[in-house]
Protein backbone atom coordinates (compact mmCIF):
# COMPACT_ATOMS: atom_id res chain seq x y z
CA UNK A 1 0.00 0.00 0.00
CA UNK A 2 1.30 3.46 -0.92
CA UNK A 3 2.05 5.64 2.09
CA UNK A 4 -0.79 8.21 1.76
CA UNK A 5 1.21 10.96 3.41
CA UNK A 6 4.28 10.63 1.18
CA UNK A 7 2.10 10.21 -1.89
CA UNK A 8 0.27 13.49 -1.44
CA UNK A 9 2.98 15.36 0.45
CA UNK A 10 6.39 14.18 -0.82
CA UNK A 11 8.06 16.83 1.35
CA UNK A 12 6.09 15.86 4.47
CA UNK A 13 8.17 16.61 7.58
CA UNK A 14 9.31 13.78 9.78
CA UNK A 15 7.90 12.64 13.12
CA UNK A 16 9.47 15.58 14.99
CA UNK A 17 6.90 17.97 13.48
CA UNK A 18 4.70 19.85 15.96
CA UNK A 19 1.08 20.93 15.65
CA UNK A 20 1.96 24.65 15.08
CA UNK A 21 4.50 23.64 12.42
CA UNK A 22 1.90 21.48 10.70
CA UNK A 23 -0.53 24.40 10.47
CA UNK A 24 2.19 26.76 9.23
CA UNK A 25 3.32 24.32 6.54
CA UNK A 26 -0.21 23.94 5.19
CA UNK A 27 -0.70 27.71 5.07
CA UNK A 28 2.48 27.93 2.99
CA UNK A 29 1.30 25.31 0.48
CA UNK A 30 -2.53 25.50 0.35
CA UNK A 31 -3.18 28.80 2.15
CA UNK A 32 -6.11 29.81 -0.05
CA UNK A 33 -7.87 26.43 0.18
CA UNK A 34 -10.94 26.27 2.42
CA UNK A 35 -9.76 24.63 5.63
CA UNK A 36 -12.89 24.64 7.78
CA UNK A 37 -16.64 24.81 7.29
CA UNK A 38 -18.24 24.79 10.72
CA UNK A 39 -20.92 26.32 12.97
CA UNK A 40 -19.86 29.48 14.81
CA UNK A 41 -21.28 30.76 18.11
CA UNK A 42 -20.00 34.27 17.41
CA UNK A 43 -21.62 34.53 13.99
CA UNK A 44 -24.62 32.31 14.64
CA UNK A 45 -24.15 30.61 11.31
CA UNK A 46 -21.77 28.41 9.36
CA UNK A 47 -18.33 29.86 8.57
CA UNK A 48 -15.93 28.93 5.77
CA UNK A 49 -12.29 29.87 6.44
CA UNK A 50 -9.23 29.28 4.32
CA UNK A 51 -6.05 27.95 5.89
CA UNK A 52 -4.62 31.47 5.87
CA UNK A 53 -7.70 32.93 7.55
CA UNK A 54 -7.68 30.17 10.16
CA UNK A 55 -4.01 30.80 10.96
CA UNK A 56 -4.60 34.56 11.28
CA UNK A 57 -7.43 33.96 13.74
CA UNK A 58 -5.29 31.51 15.69
CA UNK A 59 -2.53 34.09 16.12
CA UNK A 60 -5.02 36.64 17.48
CA UNK A 61 -6.69 34.07 19.76
CA UNK A 62 -3.28 33.14 21.15
CA UNK A 63 -2.89 36.80 22.08
CA UNK A 64 -6.22 36.67 23.91
CA UNK A 65 -5.17 33.58 25.85
CA UNK A 66 -1.79 35.13 26.68
CA UNK A 67 -3.58 38.22 27.98
CA UNK A 68 -5.65 35.90 30.20
CA UNK A 69 -2.44 34.55 31.72
CA UNK A 70 -1.90 31.37 29.71
CA UNK A 71 1.72 30.42 29.12
CA UNK A 72 3.92 27.47 28.10
CA UNK A 73 3.06 24.23 29.90
CA UNK A 74 -0.28 25.49 31.21
CA UNK A 75 -3.39 23.41 30.64
CA UNK A 76 -6.38 24.99 28.90
CA UNK A 77 -9.77 23.27 28.97
CA UNK A 78 -12.03 23.51 25.92
CA UNK A 79 -15.70 22.90 26.75
CA UNK A 80 -17.57 23.67 23.54
CA UNK A 81 -20.30 21.82 21.66
CA UNK A 82 -20.06 21.39 17.90
CA UNK A 83 -22.34 24.42 17.53
CA UNK A 84 -19.16 26.35 18.31
CA UNK A 85 -16.79 24.12 16.34
CA UNK A 86 -15.24 27.14 14.60
CA UNK A 87 -14.20 28.65 17.93
CA UNK A 88 -13.09 25.27 19.31
CA UNK A 89 -10.72 24.76 16.37
CA UNK A 90 -9.25 28.23 16.77
CA UNK A 91 -8.80 27.65 20.51
CA UNK A 92 -7.11 24.29 19.91
CA UNK A 93 -4.43 25.80 17.70
CA UNK A 94 -4.10 28.94 19.82
CA UNK A 95 -3.33 26.86 22.92
CA UNK A 96 -0.54 25.08 21.04
CA UNK A 97 0.82 28.34 19.65
CA UNK A 98 1.52 29.36 23.26
CA UNK A 99 3.24 26.07 24.07
CA UNK A 100 0.34 25.15 26.37
CA UNK A 101 -1.58 21.86 26.59
CA UNK A 102 -5.10 21.54 25.18
CA UNK A 103 -7.60 19.54 27.26
CA UNK A 104 -10.88 18.87 25.39
CA UNK A 105 -13.63 18.47 28.01
CA UNK A 106 -16.61 16.14 27.68
CA UNK A 107 -19.67 18.29 27.00
CA UNK A 108 -21.95 15.64 28.51
CA UNK A 109 -20.35 15.67 31.95
CA UNK A 110 -22.50 16.56 34.94
CA UNK A 111 -21.13 18.70 37.78
CA UNK A 112 -19.62 15.79 39.71
CA UNK A 113 -17.65 14.51 36.73
CA UNK A 114 -16.48 17.92 35.57
CA UNK A 115 -15.37 18.87 39.08
CA UNK A 116 -13.16 15.78 39.27
CA UNK A 117 -11.55 16.44 35.88
CA UNK A 118 -10.91 20.13 36.61
CA UNK A 119 -9.40 19.24 39.97
CA UNK A 120 -7.10 16.79 38.24
CA UNK A 121 -6.09 19.09 35.37
CA UNK A 122 -5.89 22.44 37.28
CA UNK A 123 -6.28 24.44 34.07
CA UNK A 124 -5.15 28.05 33.83
CA UNK A 125 -8.22 28.86 31.73
CA UNK A 126 -11.36 27.24 30.34
CA UNK A 127 -12.63 28.17 26.89
CA UNK A 128 -16.35 27.39 26.88
CA UNK A 129 -19.67 27.76 25.15
CA UNK A 130 -22.40 29.87 26.80
CA UNK A 131 -24.57 26.95 27.92
CA UNK A 132 -21.79 25.70 30.20
CA UNK A 133 -21.42 28.90 32.23
CA UNK A 134 -23.88 27.86 35.01
CA UNK A 135 -22.21 24.46 35.31
CA UNK A 136 -18.74 26.00 35.46
CA UNK A 137 -19.81 28.49 38.11
CA UNK A 138 -20.74 25.48 40.28
CA UNK A 139 -17.42 23.66 39.94
CA UNK A 140 -14.73 26.10 38.76
CA UNK A 141 -11.84 26.56 41.16
CA UNK A 142 -10.50 29.97 40.19
CA UNK A 143 -9.77 29.29 36.52
CA UNK A 144 -10.20 32.11 34.01
CA UNK A 145 -13.48 31.46 32.16
CA UNK A 146 -13.60 32.58 28.52
CA UNK A 147 -17.01 32.41 26.83
CA UNK A 148 -16.25 32.09 23.11
CA UNK A 149 -19.70 33.35 22.09
CA UNK A 150 -18.68 36.86 23.25
CA UNK A 151 -15.85 37.05 20.71
CA UNK A 152 -13.24 37.00 23.48
CA UNK A 153 -10.78 35.13 21.23
CA UNK A 154 -10.94 37.75 18.48
CA UNK A 155 -9.48 41.25 17.98
CA UNK A 156 -8.38 43.69 19.44
CA UNK A 157 -5.84 41.33 21.00
CA UNK A 158 -2.50 41.56 19.17
CA UNK A 159 -1.27 38.44 17.42
CA UNK A 160 1.57 36.58 19.15
CA UNK A 161 4.39 34.51 17.70
CA UNK A 162 4.46 30.76 18.24
CA UNK A 163 6.36 29.51 21.29
CA UNK A 164 8.93 26.86 20.28
CA UNK A 165 7.97 23.33 21.39
CA UNK A 166 9.56 19.93 20.86
CA UNK A 167 8.06 16.82 19.33
CA UNK A 168 8.00 14.96 22.65
CA UNK A 169 6.36 17.82 24.58
CA UNK A 170 2.75 17.24 25.67
CA UNK A 171 0.30 18.64 23.14
CA UNK A 172 -3.01 17.32 24.45
CA UNK A 173 -4.58 15.52 27.37
CA UNK A 174 -7.62 13.49 26.36
CA UNK A 175 -9.83 11.86 28.96
CA UNK A 176 -10.95 8.29 28.46
CA UNK A 177 -13.27 6.03 30.44
CA UNK A 178 -11.08 4.44 33.08
CA UNK A 179 -11.36 0.76 33.91
CA UNK A 180 -10.76 1.66 37.58
CA UNK A 181 -13.80 3.92 37.77
CA UNK A 182 -12.30 7.37 37.22
CA UNK A 183 -11.53 8.88 33.81
CA UNK A 184 -7.85 8.67 32.90
CA UNK A 185 -5.95 11.53 31.27
CA UNK A 186 -4.13 10.29 28.17
CA UNK A 187 -1.09 12.43 27.32
CA UNK A 188 -0.36 12.77 23.61
CA UNK A 189 2.83 14.46 22.48
CA UNK A 190 3.09 16.80 19.52
CA UNK A 191 4.81 13.98 17.65
CA UNK A 192 2.00 11.57 18.52
CA UNK A 193 -0.76 14.04 17.69
CA UNK A 194 0.73 14.91 14.31
CA UNK A 195 1.30 11.23 13.53
CA UNK A 196 -2.37 10.63 14.33
CA UNK A 197 -3.22 13.26 11.73
CA UNK A 198 -0.98 11.71 9.12
CA UNK A 199 -2.56 8.31 9.67
CA UNK A 200 -5.98 9.96 9.36
CA UNK A 201 -5.06 11.02 5.83
CA UNK A 202 -5.01 7.40 4.74
CA UNK A 203 -7.87 6.28 6.95
CA UNK A 204 -10.24 8.90 5.54
CA UNK A 205 -8.87 8.74 2.00
CA UNK A 206 -8.41 12.52 1.91
CA UNK A 207 -5.97 14.69 -0.06
CA UNK A 208 -5.76 18.31 -1.26
CA UNK A 209 -9.16 19.09 -2.79
CA UNK A 210 -11.05 16.55 -0.67
CA UNK A 211 -14.03 17.51 1.48
CA UNK A 212 -14.31 15.49 4.69
CA UNK A 213 -17.43 15.61 6.89
CA UNK A 214 -18.05 14.42 10.45
CA UNK A 215 -20.31 15.03 13.44
CA UNK A 216 -17.81 13.62 15.98
CA UNK A 217 -17.75 15.86 19.09
CA UNK A 218 -14.58 17.88 19.66
CA UNK A 219 -13.95 16.22 23.04
CA UNK A 220 -13.47 12.79 21.44
CA UNK A 221 -10.16 11.63 20.02
CA UNK A 222 -11.89 11.26 16.65
CA UNK A 223 -13.08 14.87 16.73
CA UNK A 224 -10.02 16.63 18.09
CA UNK A 225 -7.32 14.43 16.58
CA UNK A 226 -8.11 12.05 13.76
CA UNK A 227 -10.51 14.48 12.08
CA UNK A 228 -8.99 17.88 12.83
CA UNK A 229 -5.36 16.87 12.37
CA UNK A 230 -6.07 14.40 9.57
CA UNK A 231 -7.68 17.10 7.45
CA UNK A 232 -4.89 19.50 8.37
CA UNK A 233 -2.23 16.97 7.32
CA UNK A 234 -4.06 16.41 4.02
CA UNK A 235 -4.61 20.10 3.32
CA UNK A 236 -8.27 19.41 2.60
CA UNK A 237 -11.60 20.90 3.75
CA UNK A 238 -13.13 19.76 7.05
CA UNK A 239 -16.93 20.10 7.35
CA UNK A 240 -18.08 19.89 10.98
CA UNK A 241 -21.70 19.12 11.73
CA UNK A 242 -23.36 20.66 14.81
CA UNK A 243 -24.93 17.29 15.59
CA UNK A 244 -26.16 14.22 13.79
CA UNK A 245 -29.54 14.45 12.09
CA UNK A 246 -30.36 12.11 9.23
CA UNK A 247 -31.85 14.76 6.94
CA UNK A 248 -29.35 17.51 7.82
CA UNK A 249 -26.37 15.18 7.46
CA UNK A 250 -27.42 13.93 4.04
CA UNK A 251 -28.31 17.47 2.92
CA UNK A 252 -24.91 18.75 4.05
CA UNK A 253 -23.14 15.93 2.19
CA UNK A 254 -24.93 16.98 -1.00
CA UNK A 255 -24.50 20.74 -0.50
CA UNK A 256 -20.77 20.65 0.23
CA UNK A 257 -20.03 17.87 -2.27
CA UNK A 258 -18.49 15.77 0.47
CA UNK A 259 -15.92 13.23 -0.71
CA UNK A 260 -15.41 11.34 2.59
CA UNK A 261 -17.75 11.11 5.57
CA UNK A 262 -17.36 9.55 9.01
CA UNK A 263 -20.45 7.81 10.39
CA UNK A 264 -20.32 5.41 13.33
CA UNK A 265 -22.03 2.07 12.78
CA UNK A 266 -25.13 3.04 14.76
CA UNK A 267 -25.59 6.16 12.62
CA UNK A 268 -25.30 4.17 9.40
CA UNK A 269 -27.99 1.87 10.79
CA UNK A 270 -30.24 4.89 11.45
CA UNK A 271 -29.80 6.13 7.88
CA UNK A 272 -30.73 2.70 6.53
CA UNK A 273 -33.75 2.43 8.85
CA UNK A 274 -35.10 5.96 8.33
CA UNK A 275 -34.56 6.42 4.60
CA UNK A 276 -35.80 4.12 1.85
CA UNK A 277 -33.51 3.35 -1.10
CA UNK A 278 -35.68 5.64 -3.24
CA UNK A 279 -35.26 8.51 -0.77
CA UNK A 280 -31.50 7.99 -0.74
CA UNK A 281 -31.45 8.01 -4.55
CA UNK A 282 -32.96 11.51 -4.51
CA UNK A 283 -29.67 12.93 -3.20
CA UNK A 284 -26.76 13.86 -5.45
CA UNK A 285 -23.71 12.16 -3.99
CA UNK A 286 -21.65 12.10 -7.17
CA UNK A 287 -18.63 13.51 -5.32
CA UNK A 288 -18.74 10.93 -2.51
CA UNK A 289 -15.84 8.45 -2.57
CA UNK A 290 -15.63 6.87 0.88
CA UNK A 291 -17.77 6.24 3.95
CA UNK A 292 -15.75 5.54 7.08
CA UNK A 293 -17.40 3.93 10.06
CA UNK A 294 -16.52 2.39 13.39
CA UNK A 295 -17.68 2.62 16.97
CA UNK A 296 -18.45 -1.03 17.59
CA UNK A 297 -17.85 -4.37 15.84
CA UNK A 298 -20.11 -4.77 12.81
CA UNK A 299 -22.06 -7.88 11.94
CA UNK A 300 -22.05 -9.70 8.63
CA UNK A 301 -25.72 -8.76 8.10
CA UNK A 302 -25.00 -5.08 8.81
CA UNK A 303 -22.13 -4.93 6.36
CA UNK A 304 -23.94 -6.81 3.58
CA UNK A 305 -26.93 -4.47 3.89
CA UNK A 306 -24.76 -1.35 4.02
CA UNK A 307 -22.72 -2.49 1.05
CA UNK A 308 -25.83 -3.28 -0.99
CA UNK A 309 -28.03 -0.28 -0.13
CA UNK A 310 -25.31 2.36 0.15
CA UNK A 311 -21.90 1.20 -1.06
CA UNK A 312 -22.91 -0.38 -4.37
CA UNK A 313 -25.85 1.96 -4.88
CA UNK A 314 -23.69 5.08 -4.63
CA UNK A 315 -20.48 3.55 -5.92
CA UNK A 316 -18.52 4.40 -2.76
CA UNK A 317 -15.89 2.59 -0.71
CA UNK A 318 -16.77 1.46 2.81
CA UNK A 319 -13.98 1.50 5.40
CA UNK A 320 -14.24 0.18 8.95
CA UNK A 321 -11.70 1.61 11.40
CA UNK A 322 -10.62 0.31 14.81
CA UNK A 323 -9.08 2.68 17.31
CA UNK A 324 -8.91 3.86 20.89
CA UNK A 325 -7.90 7.10 22.59
CA UNK A 326 -4.60 5.69 23.81
CA UNK A 327 -3.67 4.48 20.33
CA UNK A 328 -4.68 7.41 18.15
CA UNK A 329 -5.51 6.25 14.65
CA UNK A 330 -4.47 2.66 15.09
CA UNK A 331 -4.10 1.88 11.39
CA UNK A 332 -6.21 -1.29 11.68
CA UNK A 333 -8.91 -0.92 9.06
CA UNK A 334 -11.10 -2.90 6.71
CA UNK A 335 -11.02 -1.29 3.26
CA UNK A 336 -13.36 -2.22 0.41
CA UNK A 337 -11.42 -5.16 -1.05
CA UNK A 338 -10.57 -6.44 2.43
CA UNK A 339 -14.29 -6.46 3.31
CA UNK A 340 -14.98 -8.93 0.52
CA UNK A 341 -12.09 -11.18 1.49
CA UNK A 342 -13.03 -10.93 5.17
CA UNK A 343 -16.60 -11.99 4.40
CA UNK A 344 -15.28 -15.10 2.65
CA UNK A 345 -13.12 -15.85 5.70
CA UNK A 346 -15.86 -15.44 8.28
CA UNK A 347 -15.93 -18.07 10.99
CA UNK A 348 -16.93 -18.29 14.63
CA UNK A 349 -15.43 -14.87 15.40
CA UNK A 350 -17.55 -12.99 12.87
CA UNK A 351 -16.38 -10.22 10.55
CA UNK A 352 -12.79 -9.02 10.87
CA UNK A 353 -12.12 -5.49 12.18
CA UNK A 354 -9.37 -5.22 9.57
CA UNK A 355 -5.66 -5.45 9.12
CA UNK A 356 -3.04 -2.77 9.29
CA UNK A 357 -3.29 -0.19 6.53
CA UNK A 358 0.05 1.50 7.25
CA UNK A 359 2.52 -1.34 7.39
CA UNK A 360 5.55 0.97 7.53
CA UNK A 361 4.00 3.05 10.32
CA UNK A 362 1.95 0.77 12.50
CA UNK A 363 2.45 -2.70 13.89
CA UNK A 364 0.21 -4.99 15.89
CA UNK A 365 0.47 -8.28 17.68
CA UNK A 366 -2.00 -10.50 19.48
CA UNK A 367 -0.23 -11.70 22.63
CA UNK A 368 -0.86 -14.37 25.22
CA UNK A 369 -1.79 -12.64 28.45
CA UNK A 370 0.15 -15.06 30.63
CA UNK A 371 3.50 -15.02 28.84
CA UNK A 372 3.50 -11.94 26.58
CA UNK A 373 4.34 -14.19 23.62
CA UNK A 374 2.66 -13.84 20.23
CA UNK A 375 -0.33 -16.08 19.59
CA UNK A 376 -0.69 -18.42 16.65
CA UNK A 377 -3.44 -17.73 14.06
CA UNK A 378 -6.80 -18.65 15.57
CA UNK A 379 -5.58 -18.35 19.15
CA UNK A 380 -7.18 -15.67 21.36
CA UNK A 381 -4.98 -13.10 23.06
CA UNK A 382 -4.74 -9.39 23.86
CA UNK A 383 -4.47 -6.98 20.93
CA UNK A 384 -1.32 -4.84 21.23
CA UNK A 385 -0.43 -1.89 18.98
CA UNK A 386 2.78 -0.11 18.17
CA UNK A 387 3.05 3.12 16.20
CA UNK A 388 3.95 6.82 16.36
CA UNK A 389 0.46 7.96 17.41
CA UNK A 390 0.27 5.99 20.67
CA UNK A 391 0.08 7.88 23.94
CA UNK A 392 3.08 9.02 25.96
CA UNK A 393 1.58 8.03 29.30
CA UNK A 394 -1.41 8.24 31.61
CA UNK A 395 -0.97 11.55 33.42
CA UNK A 396 0.04 11.14 37.09
CA UNK A 397 -0.57 7.38 36.97
CA UNK A 398 2.75 5.57 36.57
CA UNK A 399 1.32 2.18 37.53
CA UNK A 400 -1.40 2.31 34.87
CA UNK A 401 1.18 3.57 32.39
CA UNK A 402 3.49 0.66 33.18
CA UNK A 403 0.67 -1.84 32.60
CA UNK A 404 -0.45 -0.24 29.33
CA UNK A 405 3.02 0.44 27.89
CA UNK A 406 5.13 -2.68 28.53
CA UNK A 407 8.06 -1.41 26.47
CA UNK A 408 9.53 -1.23 22.96
CA UNK A 409 6.72 1.11 21.88
CA UNK A 410 3.87 -1.37 22.46
CA UNK A 411 0.44 -0.44 23.80
CA UNK A 412 -1.80 -3.03 25.44
CA UNK A 413 -5.38 -2.27 24.37
CA UNK A 414 -7.19 -4.58 26.80
CA UNK A 415 -9.23 -5.89 23.85
CA UNK A 416 -9.19 -9.62 23.18
CA UNK A 417 -8.69 -10.65 19.58
CA UNK A 418 -7.42 -13.33 17.25
CA UNK A 419 -5.85 -13.33 13.79
CA UNK A 420 -5.80 -15.55 10.72
CA UNK A 421 -3.04 -16.50 8.30
CA UNK A 422 -3.80 -13.50 6.06
CA UNK A 423 -3.24 -10.96 8.83
CA UNK A 424 -6.90 -10.16 9.49
CA UNK A 425 -7.75 -9.25 13.09
CA UNK A 426 -10.95 -10.56 14.67
CA UNK A 427 -12.46 -8.86 17.68
CA UNK A 428 -13.38 -11.39 20.38
CA UNK A 429 -14.25 -9.26 23.40
CA UNK A 430 -13.75 -5.68 24.48
CA UNK A 431 -12.07 -4.93 27.78
CA UNK A 432 -14.53 -6.35 30.30
CA UNK A 433 -14.75 -3.10 32.25
CA UNK A 434 -15.88 -1.02 29.25
CA UNK A 435 -19.27 -0.86 27.55
CA UNK A 436 -19.44 0.64 24.06
CA UNK A 437 -22.65 2.67 23.68
CA UNK A 438 -23.29 4.65 20.52
CA UNK A 439 -19.60 5.14 19.87
CA UNK A 440 -18.77 6.24 23.43
CA UNK A 441 -17.08 4.20 26.15
CA UNK A 442 -18.81 3.68 29.49
CA UNK A 443 -16.75 2.46 32.44
CA UNK A 444 -18.80 -0.19 34.23
CA UNK A 445 -16.63 0.37 37.32
CA UNK A 446 -17.51 4.07 37.39
CA UNK A 447 -21.26 3.36 37.16
CA UNK A 448 -20.94 0.66 39.83
CA UNK A 449 -19.18 3.13 42.12
CA UNK A 450 -22.03 5.63 41.81
CA UNK A 451 -24.67 2.97 42.50
CA UNK A 452 -22.79 1.69 45.55
CA UNK A 453 -23.14 5.16 47.09
CA UNK A 454 -26.92 4.62 47.22
CA UNK A 455 -28.00 3.33 50.65
CA UNK A 456 -30.23 0.68 49.10
CA UNK A 457 -27.45 -1.02 47.11
CA UNK A 458 -25.29 -3.73 48.71
CA UNK A 459 -23.59 -5.05 45.57
CA UNK A 460 -23.85 -4.27 41.88
CA UNK A 461 -22.52 -5.42 38.53
CA UNK A 462 -22.93 -3.20 35.48
CA UNK A 463 -23.01 -5.06 32.17
CA UNK A 464 -23.89 -4.36 28.53
CA UNK A 465 -27.33 -5.07 27.14
CA UNK A 466 -27.77 -5.42 23.35
CA UNK A 467 -29.21 -2.44 21.47
CA UNK A 468 -29.70 -2.76 17.71
CA UNK A 469 -28.96 0.93 17.08
CA UNK A 470 -26.41 1.89 19.74
CA UNK A 471 -24.65 -1.45 19.94
CA UNK A 472 -25.11 -1.73 23.70
CA UNK A 473 -27.13 -0.20 26.52
CA UNK A 474 -26.11 -0.04 30.17
CA UNK A 475 -27.76 -2.50 32.56
CA UNK A 476 -27.26 -2.71 36.33
CA UNK A 477 -27.72 -5.96 38.26
CA UNK A 478 -28.17 -5.08 41.95
CA UNK A 479 -28.13 -6.96 45.23
CA UNK A 480 -30.30 -4.70 47.43
CA UNK A 481 -29.96 -3.86 51.10
CA UNK A 482 -33.22 -5.26 52.48
CA UNK A 483 -36.22 -4.22 50.41
CA UNK A 484 -35.23 -3.38 46.85
CA UNK A 485 -35.59 0.30 45.92
CA UNK A 486 -37.60 1.33 42.88
CA UNK A 487 -35.48 0.87 39.71
CA UNK A 488 -36.49 4.37 38.62
CA UNK A 489 -34.99 5.73 41.83
CA UNK A 490 -31.61 4.17 41.04
CA UNK A 491 -31.73 5.36 37.44
CA UNK A 492 -32.47 8.90 38.62
CA UNK A 493 -29.66 8.60 41.19
CA UNK A 494 -27.24 7.87 38.35
CA UNK A 495 -28.69 10.58 36.10
CA UNK A 496 -27.85 13.20 38.72
CA UNK A 497 -24.23 12.03 38.94
CA UNK A 498 -23.24 10.74 35.50
CA UNK A 499 -23.28 11.86 31.88
CA UNK A 500 -26.49 10.78 30.16
CA UNK A 501 -24.90 8.05 28.04
CA UNK A 502 -23.55 6.33 31.18
CA UNK A 503 -26.92 6.05 32.94
CA UNK A 504 -28.40 2.51 33.11
CA UNK A 505 -31.57 2.02 31.11
CA UNK A 506 -32.49 -1.06 33.11
CA UNK A 507 -32.00 -2.20 36.72
CA UNK A 508 -32.55 -5.81 37.79
CA UNK A 509 -32.40 -7.20 41.33
CA UNK A 510 -30.89 -10.53 42.39
CA UNK A 511 -30.22 -12.22 45.72
CA UNK A 512 -26.53 -12.74 44.90
CA UNK A 513 -24.12 -12.04 42.06
CA UNK A 514 -22.56 -15.07 40.33
CA UNK A 515 -18.92 -15.51 41.34
CA UNK A 516 -16.08 -17.83 40.41
CA UNK A 517 -13.65 -19.68 42.67
CA UNK A 518 -11.62 -16.48 43.14
CA UNK A 519 -14.81 -14.70 44.32
CA UNK A 520 -14.83 -12.49 41.23
CA UNK A 521 -18.17 -11.59 39.65
CA UNK A 522 -18.79 -13.57 36.47
CA UNK A 523 -20.27 -10.82 34.31
CA UNK A 524 -20.60 -13.13 31.34
CA UNK A 525 -23.38 -15.01 33.14
CA UNK A 526 -25.28 -11.76 33.57
CA UNK A 527 -25.05 -11.01 29.85
CA UNK A 528 -26.17 -14.50 28.91
CA UNK A 529 -22.74 -15.91 28.06
CA UNK A 530 -22.82 -19.52 29.23
CA UNK A 531 -19.15 -19.98 28.32
CA UNK A 532 -18.21 -17.74 31.25
CA UNK A 533 -19.40 -20.47 33.63
CA UNK A 534 -16.47 -22.68 32.70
Amino acid sequence: MVDPVRFWWPDAPGPEETVPELLASRVAVVGDTTALIAPSLVRGDEIAWTYRELADRVAVAAGALAAAGVGPGDRVGVLVDNDGAAEAHVAYHAVHRLGAICVPLNTRYVARELAYVLGFVTPAAIVHGPRFRPLLEQVAQGEVLLDVSTGVLEAPHPAVDAVPVRGDDDADWLFTSGTTGRPKAVALSHRGSVACGYQGVGAWGVRPGSVYQSFAPFFTSTGSHTNLLGCLAAGCTYVVEPEFDVHATLDRMQRHRTTSVFLISSVLALILDRRTPAELDAYDFAALERICYGGQPSSQAFYRRTRSEIGERWGVELVNIYGLTEGGTSGIMLVADDHLEALDRMGDNGLSIGRTGFREWVGFEVRRTDSETTTAPGEVGELCLRGPSTMSRYVSDPEATRRALPGEGWLRTGDMATTDDAGFVYFVDRNAALIRRGGLNVSSVEVEGVLLEHPGVAEVAVVPMPNEVLGSDVRAVVVPVGVAPDPAELIDWCAQRLADYKVPVRVDFVEALPRNGMNRVIKGVLTGDADAMT
